[in-house]
């Protein structure tokens, strides 16, 4: 073959020169301009043609390829216009007109806008890496903080549209590419900060968001409850509202101090508990109440820090996740309420204080959400329904409000002033707190008031909820409101729930002789088995009533009671006669022999023995 000759680029190069030299491929890959470039491509396509190299553009792009290690080793730096740092980006292209890489028809244009990584974030609960990734557009730098994770993947990258990147998902792999190189070149160079998705205690000494340079990199869903916490106005404007506020009754100080309690929680080992405000009469202080109490840390203001019921139990769980040591608040349990009227909320999963094991997409099992604090609550309705396990129960102090007994009596007037000064309370509290001796003495005030409080008639986890809410009182009173109005054990005593009402056997019981007095005219009295008709629950004979087993299981169980745990409780406290160890016995109805619960009636003479002699015995009063 003859060698021909053509002009490229201002040299000329034969057969021999494709196949030995780099020039006919750099004179062209140093063209900057993606247009000039393209048409460079083509002439040097033609004249390689012309001397028998057909495959010029496969070569070219072989060369482009080639010059990737040696450029990612150079320093080829980030050139924006007042870009945060200077950074080596290998062989990509960073400047006001994008990021980009190559040329020709092999140039790969990553993003429109100049895109950096600006700083590195470690988790200090997981320990997980997030980037700041910081972009220029429209004249100035906008920065987001980005899992490592979501860079390193295109599918997920490409979420980062709707933060004005305008990138597609085919260049959402080479950004990623991008922005991997970024990171491993400039690893050391990265200006490292620790960062906290949550708030609350961190590790000893530390509490979020009162730890200098901790940043926040939790989802954008709790951002504006971060935010919420900055104080706004003084401390001496709060102290003015809090210490008129906790005059006007016992409930508003209680109300206070679970405040301030919930960050006791973790550090004393306590459990989570509720404080819950309910009653049927409106403008009784409810909610002003609750706004009161999330001005210790943050805006009172609903929908920031406070919310409603009208929430799922992932969404409970995960706030009261970010809280974490913080109050939670959630405001009007009737948006709870199913369309029959009933209220759809669990108790027993916001006070065990750790949610639920959820599986995820890669097979794995997510990180389990805990939290450790007080949850306050108000609506029309108590909390804990009638047939609500003592669990739950022993959880909640609550608190009836009525036009009689409000929790405030100008409400309006306190909480415009918990608008205008807020978030103050909470810090000096917690920077009190973690002085040296603090803890132990807290812990010493603890003990002592449930010492006084477990003695009297109340279960221990209502004492110790009590204990908690005194032990916080005394301390706000003296570091904070130094009113000498910090609450007594014995105020507090009235708003606790007696044994009698814990026991879900107790309250059982109750409803099934309630239920008989209900359906007395389904029973067969004395020994008149004839003279009865319809359905037939059993037989009354003094004060035992006989009633039919399954009728009873159904009874109970309508009403939200196991039957089993029912029965284990009534026989234990000598409530219902047994046969054989069972719980049910023979008797004849109306001719027919059937297995009965003969549960004993109250009276005058409770302690009346039955026919088989043996002593029945009654549960207190309840």
């Amino acid at each position: 073959m003859n060698e021909a000759t053509c002009k490229n680029a201002g040299a000329a190069y034969t057969r021999e020169d494709y196949l030995t030299r780099s020039e006919p491929f750099s004179e062209v890959y140093q063209i900057r301009n993606p247009f000039e470039q393209k048409r460079a491509i083509e002439k040097a396509s033609f004249a390689a043609e012309a001397v028998g190299i057909r495959n010029y553009k496969a070569l070219y792009k072989a060369y482009c390829d080639s010059l990737k290690g040696e450029l990612l080793a150079a320093c080829n730096s980030t050139d924006v216009q007042d870009q945060p740092l200077d950074l080596n980006c290998g062989d990509w292209r960073v400047d006001e007109y994008g990021v980009r890489r190559g040329g020709g028809t092999s140039e790969q244009i990553a993003c429109q806008f100049p895109v950096l990584i600006t700083k590195r974030f470690e988790n200090i609960d997981s320990g997980s890496e997030k980037v700041e990734l910081s972009f220029r557009k429209g004249g100035y730098w906008r920065r987001m903080i980005v899992p490592c994770s979501q860079y390193a993947s295109p599918r997920e990258l490409v979420k980062l549209a709707d933060a004005g990147l305008g990138i597609n998902l085919r260049m959402a792999a080479d950004l990623s590419d991008y922005l991997t190189d970024l990171y491993s070149l400039n690893y050391s160079q990265l200006p490292m900060a620790k960062s906290v998705g949550r708030l609350g205690w961190v590790s000893e000494g530390q509490f979020s968001p009162f730890v200098e340079g901790l940043t926040y990199d939790g989802g954008a869903e709790y951002a504006a409850a971060f935010e919420a916490t900055r104080p706004k106005g003084s401390m001496d404007g709060w102290l003015k509202a809090a210490r008129q506020f906790r005059q006007e009754s016992a409930a508003a100080r209680i109300v206070l101090a679970a405040s301030f309690a919930s960050v006791l929680v973790r550090p004393l080992g306590v459990l989570p508990f509720f404080v819950h405000l309910w009653g049927v009469d409106s403008s009784t202080g409810k909610t002003v109440a609750l706004m009161a109490a999330a001005s210790v840390w943050a805006s009172p203001e609903m929908g920031k820090y406070v919310k409603t019921f009208d929430g799922t139990d992932v969404g409970y769980e995960r706030t009261a996740a970010f809280l974490n040591s913080l109050p939670l608040c959630i405001d009007e349990l009737q948006l709870a309420k199913n369309s029959r009227g009933q209220v759809v909320f669990n108790v027993y999963r916001l006070s065990q204080g750790a949610g639920r094991v959820r599986g995820n997409r890669a097979g794995g099992v997510d990180i389990t959400p805990t939290w450790a604090n007080a949850i306050l609550t108000t609506g029309e309705t108590p909390l804990n329904s009638l047939c609500a396990g003592a669990g739950a129960v022993n959880r909640v102090i609550e608190i009836e409000c009525s036009s009689a007994h409000k929790v405030v009596q100008n409400g309006h007037t306190i909480v415009s002033e918990f608008r205008r000064h807020y978030g103050h309370a909470g810090r000096a509290f917690v920077e009190r707190l973690m002085g040296g001796g603090a803890i132990d003495r807290a812990k010493s005030l603890y003990e002592a008031a449930f010492a006084r409080l477990n003695s009297s008639q109340t279960t221990d986890k209502q004492a110790m909820a009590a204990a908690l809410l005194v032990t916080a009182d005394a301390l706000a009173t003296e570091w904070l409101f130094q009113d000498g109005q910090a609450l007594t054990a014995e105020e507090i005593q009235g708003f606790l729930a007696s044994s009698a009402l814990v026991s879900l056997g107790g309250r059982g019981y109750e409803y099934m002789c309630d239920w008989v007095g209900q359906n007395v005219n389904r029973f067969v009295t004395g020994f008149n088995q004839t003279a009865e008709n319809g359905d037939v629950y059993g037989v009354i004979e003094g004060n035992w009533a006989y009633v039919i087993s399954a009728t009873f299981r159904k009874a109970a169980e309508d009403a939200g009671y196991n039957q089993q745990a029912l029965l284990s409780y009534l026989k234990g406290a000598g409530l219902i006669r047994t046969s054989g160890g069972k719980t049910s016995i023979a008797k004849r109805i109306k001719g027919n022999v059937v297995r009965c619960i003969c549960l004993r009636m109250p009276d005058e003479n409770p302690f009346e023995e039955p026919e088989s002699g043996e002593q029945v015995t009654f549960p207190p009063e309840m």
